[in-house]
């Protein structure tokens, strides 16, 4: 009878969700954009402020868990919007990330940075969950892509914010930094006015109050599983390009100007692979997407470390590989809507955590292993888990989130 409840239950919600909504998923996207600009600000503000304030590269590093480490109340935060309201999670988060992150560069003090940082990560941990589960709301049957949408709106960003923040410090120093906040500012308020999920979060305060987030993945604990080791396989794989590629190519004897050019291609692939991927998972289902993207990245990965260097290979196979390991990231999400459609804020919040923390987790284990063999020996590490993603896929039901045909 609990199976039967359950199941009902997951028929109830879905029912609600199938139709498709492009400005809502727009409008989502355009939120991931104008929030996520700002972490994105990191990898630039970190020599940056280490310069400012002349503090070790050691203390400058701890910005990066600072930032991070409020992940970890994801699902806390995704349950609470489920019991009050999404939308103003998405709303406020824009400008409250702005505010923290662009007011670092005239912080007078580290201490000062680092909590700046964590009022950051508390504002993006405020936001991914509950966004996540509107844009499972506004996808419908198109799920998939609306992710992958979604996704791209955060992938743009993390294209953009390094040469941003790079021209706004060479042109007015760290001082000019609190111009940059109009970008989240100009969010907030079009998503006041424009953003409306009065009846979604009416139905999810309902359903918070029934759903009872432990029997439901006991009752689903296969795809459960399959979910999280895919989300840390794929983090695994992800890292270190993401966070190494430029001490990878500069150890192989390439300039910095090509370790940025790099790093901004495998970027910018990550944007089209995740809308192929996310849009292609609707039709063969999110295994199969999962599948193909492991099974392709691993001799792409292998093949590109193999190659010789200099070779004018390296640059379109980075982004080939970029194309063929980005699509988890809408698809996992997508993923966490399908197994458990009455608890989308929980479970997006749980899926996200899991992959900040493993991401934390991996770049100090990568850093370590490569200290001790080399960043070439340590860079295989990533075909092994491109690979291991393959056994957690297969725990996936193969039908999950393939797209039915509308009945007339």
């Amino acid at each position: 009878m609990g199976a039967e409840g359950a199941a009902a239950a997951r028929a109830r919600a879905t029912e609600r969700v199938s139709l498709w909504d492009p400005r809502g998923v727009a409008l989502m996207a355009w939120a991931h954009f104008s929030h996520d600009l700002y972490p994105s600000f990191l990898g630039v503000l970190v020599p940056a402020i280490q310069a400012k304030l002349g503090v070790s590269l050691f203390l400058a590093s701890a910005m990066v868990p600072a930032q991070q480490l409020p992940s970890i109340v994801q699902p806390l935060l995704g349950y609470i919007a489920d019991r009050t309201s999404r939308r103003w999670f998405v709303v406020l988060s824009p400008g409250v990330a702005a505010l923290a992150l662009s007011s670092i560069g005239i912080a007078p003090h580290l201490a000062i940075v680092l909590l700046l940082l964590l009022v950051s990560g508390l504002a993006s941990a405020a936001f991914h969950a509950p966004a996540v589960a509107l844009v499972g709301e506004f996808g419908g049957q198109r799920l998939g892509r609306a992710m992958a949408i979604f996704m791209a709106g955060g992938e743009l960003a993390r294209t953009v914010a390094p040469v941003i923040l790079t021209a706004v410090i060479a042109h007015l120093t760290l001082d000019g930094m609190p111009l940059v906040m109009v970008v989240g500012l100009a969010a907030s308020t079009s998503l006041f006015f424009f953003l409306r999920t009065e009846e979604s979060d009416a139905i999810a305060r309902r359903q918070a109050g029934s759903v009872r987030i432990r029997t439901l993945l006991r009752e689903r604990r296969r795809p459960f599983l399959g979910l999280l080791g895919s989300v840390v396989a794929n983090t695994a794989a992800l890292t270190p390009p993401s966070f190494f590629l430029v001490e990878y190519l500069l150890e192989r004897g390439r300039s910095e100007w090509y370790g940025g050019l790099a790093l901004s291609a495998f970027y910018a692939s990550g944007i089209v692979g995740g809308l192929v991927g996310g849009s292609l998972s609707d039709w063969i289902g999110r295994r199969g997407a999962l599948l193909l993207s492991s099974l392709g990245t691993a001799p792409l990965l292998a093949l590109y470390l193999a190659t010789e260097n200099g070779s004018w290979l390296m640059l379109p196979l980075l982004v080939i590989i970029g194309v063929f390991a980005t699509p988890p990231r809408s698809v996992t999400l997508a993923l966490a809507n399908d197994i458990a459609p009455e608890a989308r804020g929980p479970l997006s919040g749980f899926t996200l955590a899991t992959s900040f923390v493993a991401q934390s987790i991996i770049a100090l284990a990568f850093g370590a292993v490569a200290d001790a063999v080399g960043i070439e020996r340590a860079f295989w590490l990533t075909v092994g888990a491109s690979l291991a993603g393959v056994p957690f896929a297969l725990l996936i039901p193969a039908q999950l989130g393939r797209m039915r045909p509308a009945s007339s």
